[in-house]
């Protein structure tokens, strides 16, 4: 397989600019997801990579190669799309054999090929029906059964997932995490989907408006968000918010008071934030509980999932707050609830949305 190097990238359509200076080193057999919300430039980062955006300026490097220039079938890429773009009159085996058949493969290689893609993705059943025959996993399936026969050097998802249900998604994220690991492959994978970055990634990239905010391993960027938008857009449920002002600070603590009233001592280095000045707190809904003292949220809405109950309410004037409780957890509707918060788990953002250097940070796994 083979390595990428994104060198300053940058992309402009007319006066409109998309991506700003992208530079990413992506490492030989990694998996790496592009993440952000709509419009964020993800979908045209990938498609520069392969071949079917030019740059406005910045390198392509595959395998320490320059194809910046090169076109799409010369870079040694595979990609799989949102839509299957399966042919319905051919069969399962032609469509996956289609790519080899334009290079004019022998049939026996051909044959030797398409077999072994069917067996890696289980279609080895499947070869001789037509796509109006299966599921939409397993026409996923053949999608990518495609791309693995050109034995690319680098293989590109765009949200591959999209079209799926949702208990099937789930399934198809185990799959290419298997299919990762089988292939020893270098994956680039794109959705807007935080769950997928988190459950099959081995680094992220956290874009925003065209630009990378942090690229990083999914525990690195749960743990340690550098912006405002990192930490809100990485985690489920998303992270709480909360105003706040500075009442007073050390060298390696800031005293906050929160929307609501409630005090704490925040193992965080101030920096350039003073007494006074105002602040936002991120509590993750996971790292409450039930206490005695704490923060007073009103309860107005409550989902018992099982294992799990998530409560939705308020807390000061008006904050939303979310908290992940145990599912047996003795609250309801219309009623409030005190939550205990631990400083040593939250985060705290000055004014401009970056994050405060913590003191006490939890050990990365991975």
């Amino acid at each position: 397989m083979a390595t990428l190097d994104l060198l300053s990238i940058n992309k402009s359509f007319g006066a409109a600019k998309v991506l700003h200076d992208i530079s990413l080193a992506i490492e030989d057999k990694e998996f790496v997801v592009f993440v952000g919300p709509s419009g964020c430039g993800k979908s045209t980062l990938l498609r520069i990579i392969a071949g079917l955006e030019e740059t406005t300026s910045g390198q392509i490097m595959i395998d320490g190669k320059d194809v910046s220039d090169a076109h799409p079938v010369d870079r040694g890429i595979s990609m799989v799309f949102q839509s299957y773009a399966l042919y319905p009159h051919l069969t399962v085996y032609e469509n996956i054999a289609f790519p080899l058949r334009v290079q004019k493969m022998p049939q026996p290689e051909m044959d030797a090929a398409v077999n072994r893609a069917a067996e890696i993705l289980q279609l080895t059943d499947k070869l001789q029906l037509k796509p109006g025959q299966l599921s939409g996993g397993q026409r996923q399936r053949v999608a990518i059964g495609r791309s693995i026969v050109r034995n690319p050097k680098v293989f590109l998802f765009d949200e591959p997932l999209s079209n799926l249900d949702a208990a099937l998604r789930g399934d198809m994220r185990v799959e290419l995490s298997q299919l990762h690991r089988s292939l020893e492959a270098t994956m680039v994978y794109v959705t807007h989907d935080q769950v997928e970055a988190m459950t099959m990634a081995d680094r992220i990239v956290v874009l925003n408006a065209g630009r990378v905010e942090q690229f990083g391993t999914p525990m690195e960027l749960y743990h340690h968000p550098k912006t405002k938008f990192v930490a809100s857009f990485i985690g489920q449920p998303n992270m709480n918010l909360l105003p706040a002002k500075v009442l007073g600070s050390d060298a390696k603590s800031l005293k906050v008071e929160l929307d609501g009233g409630h005090q704490m001592v925040v193992p965080v280095e101030a920096g350039l934030v003073s007494k006074g000045d105002n602040v936002e707190v991120g509590i993750r809904p996971e790292h409450v509980s039930l206490g005695d003292s704490g923060l007073s949220v009103t309860v107005n809405v409550l989902e018992r999932l099982g294992g799990v109950s998530i409560t939705y309410g308020a807390v000061g004037n008006g904050t939303r707050f979310c908290a992940s409780l145990p599912g047996d957890a003795a609250i309801r509707e219309g009623t409030p609830v005190t939550l205990a918060v631990n400083p040593d788990d939250c985060h705290v953002f000055d004014a401009n949305g970056d994050v405060l250097s913590r003191q006490a940070a939890p050990e990365l796994a991975g």
